[in-house]
């Protein structure tokens, strides 16, 4: 599948789900050959995962998506080091840490909505520990936090000025 991908010379390359399935070690040998085609061919490359390692190793920005909705973006490093969205926050805790205690992840409580027909609302509200009566009303902004860090929750306050 690569090798038919990059036939035609393309500029832009969509990796949807590229190690899904994969073991480990072939997980990793695909990412290297991902990093190196890129590298090699001046490539870019749009990654789409819910493998989190995944996304910390070959993504420089990152989107976070919620029902097909953005609700943070921001570089990969201030995404995995100061997660601002709910959901974003929920996916990284529910991520094993090697390095730490050898505990069980935490889990999203709930499943996603219904997408036919979507609420009106934040799409995360009937699954976040932070929702209040204007998440099922309102959708929130996805508004600027931080310095090129956005998210989409009435919660997090905007950057000011």
């Amino acid at each position: 599948m690569i090798a038919m991908a990059l036939a035609c010379k393309p500029r832009l390359v969509i990796a949807d789900e590229p190690t899904t399935a994969l073991d480990v070690m072939i997980q990793a040998q695909i990412i290297s050959l991902l990093k190196s085609l890129q590298k090699d061919l001046d490539l870019a490359m749009i990654v789409i995962s819910h493998d989190l390692s995944v996304l910390a190793e070959t993504c420089e920005q990152l989107s976070i998506m919620y029902a097909g909705k953005i609700v943070e973006r921001s570089s990969s490093r201030v995404v995995f080091d100061d997660p601002q969205h709910p959901y974003t926050k929920g996916l990284i805790a529910a991520f094993p840490n090697i390095h730490g205690e050898k505990i069980m992840p935490a889990s999203i409580a709930g499943n996603p909505p219904n997408l036919i027909r979507a609420p009106i609302g934040c799409r995360f509200a009937e699954r976040c520990f932070m929702a209040k009566e204007i998440c099922l009303k309102e959708e929130p902004p996805l508004v600027e936090v931080k310095p090129g860090h956005w998210a989409a929750c009435h919660f997090v306050p905007p950057m000011k000025g």
